[in-house]
């Protein structure tokens, strides 16, 4: 899988091992964020977010994302890169995933379609569009698949997970979990 780092994040930026070495290195954004050097710099001034630019680059054939600093920091700037994540997911043709991780919890989106997960302890179902949601499983509160999920509505907060759990919508949903998964 290649690997993006998106402005700040080319900070962390680790020279490729051998192994590694045939899979695509670059960083991409406008500086902002960072003193280092990008691959790719975007314009300072610009209508859309570093993000928005990597995601709306991706080709179809990409089905997981896993994306590290995006959660915390900025409310305003999470929420933006949430939007981004269901924009970019409203454009897949077939399942895909994207993952966002940050110390203690992490966000698993996918486009649409059933996700199947292991989950130990209190997890939380969003969408940002009006969804069909059924949620099955090894969990306190199951969801049946004629319930639309309202948009960032609390009726998915905090199910308690014990095993494996199943969570099927018809849009992109946003699942939020431990970091232990």
């Amino acid at each position: 899988m290649p690997t993006i780092y998106v402005d700040g994040g080319s900070d962390y930026r680790q020279p490729a091992s051998s192994t590694e070495s045939s899979l695509p290195l670059i960083s991409v954004g406008d500086g902002d964020s960072t003193t280092g050097k990008l691959d790719e710099v975007l314009p300072a001034q610009k209508d859309y977010s570093d993000l928005a630019f990597v995601l709306r680059g991706l080709p179809q054939n990409i089905l997981a994302v896993e994306m590290l600093g995006f959660l915390g920091g900025r409310r305003d700037h999470e929420l933006a890169n949430f939007g981004e994540v269901h924009a970019f997911l409203k454009t897949r043709t077939e399942f895909c995933r994207v993952e966002m991780h940050s110390a203690d919890q992490s966000v698993i989106a996918f486009a649409r379609g059933s996700l199947t997960i292991d989950i130990q302890g209190t997890f939380s179902v969003m969408v940002l569009e009006p969804s069909a949601v059924k949620i099955e499983g090894a969990c306190d509160y199951p969801l049946s698949g004629d319930v639309t999920l309202p948009v960032a509505s609390s009726h998915g907060l905090s199910n308690k997970g014990r095993g494996r759990v199943v969570i099927t919508s018809d849009q992109p949903c946003f699942v939020f979990v431990p970091r232990t998964l």
